[in-house]
């Protein structure tokens, strides 16, 4: 009997757990996406007449590190790489400054017209950049502002979105919070300074990644901004190695490679405060 019943549970199919499928989907999904991330580190160190033949290919044949060495010889890389550090972390300090203390008022606050000032805003999220860049290039020539930091950042610092988020965000802070800091005789600068900050660093998180994001890959603007070689971020120097006649291909892989390592360190740093910040977007009421 013993040895039939080892029989009949060693024929029984095992059952996978539950976790497997939902996990092996999740890698799958994943593998897509970093395939174009291998591909191009795997092509930023193939030699340089081998970029172009070899591109259907996923394995190197021949690796080579003269790509990485050309790139700091022949182009003000570092330059870049700093303009871009300058560029990102004053978009988004300012950007956070902004959104946060424009974002309190609308949220905390009763008075007239709040709401519609509120849609306001939102609607001009709808409205293309495209239709501001000459009105926004007039102002910077005016102010003396075109090839400059000060150029790049300053009409980016007002963002609806992280208007949006903020003001979501802050609606579920219990107002009880708020009054019992009123009661205790602090103003209502010492509110916003000392608890609501605090309370919304998820949501600080979340948008120092996403507005870190988009200006580190923003083109279009800096492109019209910026005008001498040394004052580039690195988008508008890794375009400007696309010529028209002679395309510098193993400068342009080998750039953005190194293009994307700082944010990938970003988002792992900062990962738990992104994703809290999603997580309780849109909690708050009215």
């Amino acid at each position: 009997m013993a040895i039939r019943t080892r029989e009949r549970s060693a024929a029984r199919p095992r059952v996978l757990p539950g976790w497997f499928v939902p996990t092996a989907l999740v890698a799958a999904v994943s593998l897509l996406f970093l395939i174009p991330f291998y591909w191009l580190l795997v092509s930023s160190a193939r030699p340089t007449d081998r970029i172009l033949p070899d591109a259907g290919k996923l394995l190197p044949t021949e690796v080579t590190p003269d790509n990485y060495a050309k790139l700091f010889a022949e182009t003000p890389f570092l330059s870049w790489f700093g303009n871009s550090v300058i560029l990102a972390a004053g978009t988004t300090l300012g950007s956070l400054i902004v959104v946060t203390m424009a974002a309190y008022p609308l949220a905390r606050f009763r008075f007239r017209f709040r709401n519609a000032i509120f849609v306001s805003i939102l609607t001009s999220q709808m409205v293309p950049f495209h239709l501001l860049l000459i009105p926004l290039f007039i102002m910077m020539v005016n102010l003396k502002l075109i090839d400059t930091y000060l150029g790049v950042i300053f009409p980016l610092l007002a963002h609806p979105f992280g208007l949006f988020f903020m003001r979501q965000y802050m609606l579920s802070i219990p107002q009880d919070v708020l009054d019992a800091a009123r009661v205790d005789g602090v103003s209502e600068y010492g509110i916003f300074f000392r608890v609501v900050v605090p309370l919304v660093k998820p949501a600080l998180g979340t948008l120092a990644i996403l507005f870190s994001l988009e200006s580190w890959n923003d083109l279009l603007w800096p492109l019209i901004v910026m005008r001498s070689e040394q004052n580039f971020p690195l988008s508008v120097g890794i375009a400007s190695m696309v010529g028209l006649y002679r395309p510098r291909w193993d400068l342009v892989l080998t750039a953005s490679v190194l293009a994307t390592v700082p944010i990938v360190l970003l988002f792992i740093s900062m990962r738990n405060a992104f994703l809290n910040g999603l997580g309780q977007l849109g909690i708050g009421g009215r």
